[in-house]
């Protein structure tokens, strides 16, 4: 997305009472590494393969079996469906600090709020530095984080700062 574009996307999706601080798309290799290595996606590759077994041992022994070509038809559909999800999500996710709360939207038609989190309960952030100028950002209370973000310390700066002065 185009950087206006995204300042207007943004503009749209924060409450009238917020103001934004920083907002920025996520670099796409690295949300796919990580929806890729989840349990989710590990489960539902898991069950695509055994379904995929099951069927090639039951057509060499049995004949075919309209119940196990279903399974088989659902779980590697649920693989593509997921597949899809994650390359929806790293493509379509936006993150925005406002001056009240983190907040992940999707963009479609219009902002979708996925992800959202006061200012209060992130916790103390850790970054952790890219070879490839993009950082990642853990928020260890909220057991979440931000994703190949462009100029991690500056956004970890931004985070301290609020946080402390909502303390006050």
């Amino acid at each position: 997305m185009h950087e206006d574009d995204l300042k207007e996307f943004v503009q749209a999706g924060v409450r009238a009472d917020e103001e934004p601080l920083w907002f920025g798309q996520p670099q796409f290799s690295r949300i796919w590494q990580r929806e890729y290595r989840s349990r989710i996606t590990k489960l539902f590759l898991l069950a695509a393969v055994l379904a995929v077994l099951l069927n090639i041992i039951t057509v060499t022994f049995f004949g075919l079996s309209t119940i196990l070509n279903i399974v088989l038809i659902v779980a590697i559909g649920s693989v593509i469906l997921r597949f899809c999800w994650i390359y929806y999500l790293g493509r379509r996710l936006v993150y925005v600090l406002t001056s009240k709360r983190l907040v992940f939207f999707l963009e479609s038609a219009k902002p979708i709020e996925y992800k959202s989190f006061p200012l209060d309960k992130l916790g103390e952030p850790k970054l952790a530095r890219g070879t490839d100028g993009y950082d990642d950002l853990a928020l260890p209370n909220i057991k979440d984080g931000l994703l190949g973000v462009l100029d991690g310390s500056r956004l970890v700066t931004l985070l301290q700062v609020k946080s402390r002065s909502e303390t006050l």
